[in-house]
């Protein structure tokens, strides 16, 4: 599906658990923010099921440089919480450094903190990232279904 200037391409999903916090199961998924067809980014969205209402979700957006050449230095990390307050939805950029993402490195070698993201064109591209992925992946559904 697109969004103005994104397409998504929806790749994988896994579901794990218990949550050591309230045993439910948590779900990952993933895909790729496609622009003229080309990669822009990887994007991970993961959630405890049935308890986004209280625990949120996280989205990590892996953006940079893809394809044939590339290397894990051409791309950095953005990580955005996503928390429900007062019933409404509410994203907030944070430090990516903590994210299970960037502890591998295989995709990124650079995990930005917020401070290198807001106020700078890098935050609004990453909002119309998040955008286009709530839009565009039904598989992430039950984030605006759990709104109180």
């Amino acid at each position: 599906m697109a969004s103005s200037r994104y397409t998504i391409q929806k790749s994988g999903s896994n579901d794990y658990g218990p949550c050591p916090c309230c045993g439910n199961n948590s779900r990952k998924v993933w895909g790729y923010l496609l622009t003229n067809g080309q990669a822009s980014a990887v994007y991970y969205v993961h959630w405890t099921l049935s308890r986004v209402h209280d625990h949120g979700a996280s989205f990590d957006l892996v953006i940079g440089k893809w394809g044939h050449g590339s290397t894990p230095e051409d791309r950095s990390i953005v990580a955005l919480a996503y928390r429900i307050i007062n019933g409404q939805p509410e994203f907030m950029v944070i430090d990516a450094a903590g994210r299970p993402i960037a502890k591998s490195g295989e995709l990124s070698k650079r995990p930005l903190r917020r401070d290198e993201v807001i106020g700078t064109p890098l935050a609004k591209e990453a909002f119309a990232m998040v955008d286009a992925i709530w839009i565009g992946d039904d598989r992430i559904t039950e984030l605006s279904l759990q709104q109180h």
